[in-house]
């Protein structure tokens, strides 16, 4: 697969097969992503990776916290700016109403849009989730480099013929997961990810989000 062909068939999936993955497979994806660009080569990202009775504990724990109400501090960063210009708020709703409507969830629906989010601590019934945590003492620039990370892991799941899903959902409930997976008080929770078999033409899989032409983002200096 040309990485060209990688990145546009790269999309968030949202509905997974039970069909396991095997852990060779994982352990190939992580250890080419771990070739992520870094600077100074400091390599700052951890990694969790649940899978089979793990990956299902997690869930379920975050699951039950939710259910007895149990918010914790919640998030650690902010997902979102606090406070959206009109082009990003605008690309925010449009992809949210997508969604929902592929779903087949009317807008009001509060009922139906939390059995939804709540999938997505259920990793989406993929049999791999993952945990991308960055020690607290890096800055923002090891922030990128996670980014960075991130992104080739799901460039290389493409590879391997498998899907995933980025999850920011998961820091809102970090001292579940923290918990769960024995992370150390001195990393942050940033995001989780599904990976498995995901049939592309299924709803919501079917959905591919717009994207803003080059020059509304792009500055040329040629001379």
């Amino acid at each position: 697969m040309r990485v060209s062909e990688a990145i546009n068939s790269r999309r968030s999936m949202r509905v997974f097969k039970s069909e396991p993955v095997v852990k060779a497979d994982v352990e190939w994806i992580v250890t080419n992503a771990n070739r992520a660009a870094s600077n100074g080569n400091l390599q700052p990202w951890k990694l969790y990776v649940t899978m089979g009775k793990a990956r299902q504990r997690l869930s379920t724990a975050i699951l039950k916290a939710m259910d007895e109400g149990d918010h914790g501090p919640g998030g650690e960063y902010d997902v979102y700016p606090k406070e959206f210009t009109p082009v990003y708020d605008t690309r925010r709703k449009l992809v949210g109403k997508q969604l929902y409507t592929l779903l087949g969830v009317p807008r009001g629906d509060a009922a139906g849009m939390m059995k939804q989010f709540r999938k997505n601590y259920e990793f989406f019934d993929a049999p791999v989730g993952m945990i991308l945590c960055v020690e607290k003492r890096m800055g923002g620039g090891q922030w990128i480099d996670c980014g960075i990370f991130l992104d080739q892991l799901m460039l290389l799941a493409r590879e391997k013929g498998l899907h995933t899903c980025p999850q920011a959902a998961f820091s809102r409930y970090q001292h579940v997961v923290r918990r769960e997976l024995e992370i150390p008080e001195d990393q942050i929770v940033i995001c989780g990810l599904a990976l498995g078999h995901a049939d592309p033409d299924v709803v919501p899989n079917s959905l591919i989000t717009e994207r803003a032409p080059i020059q509304d983002f792009t500055t040329w200096f040629t001379e």
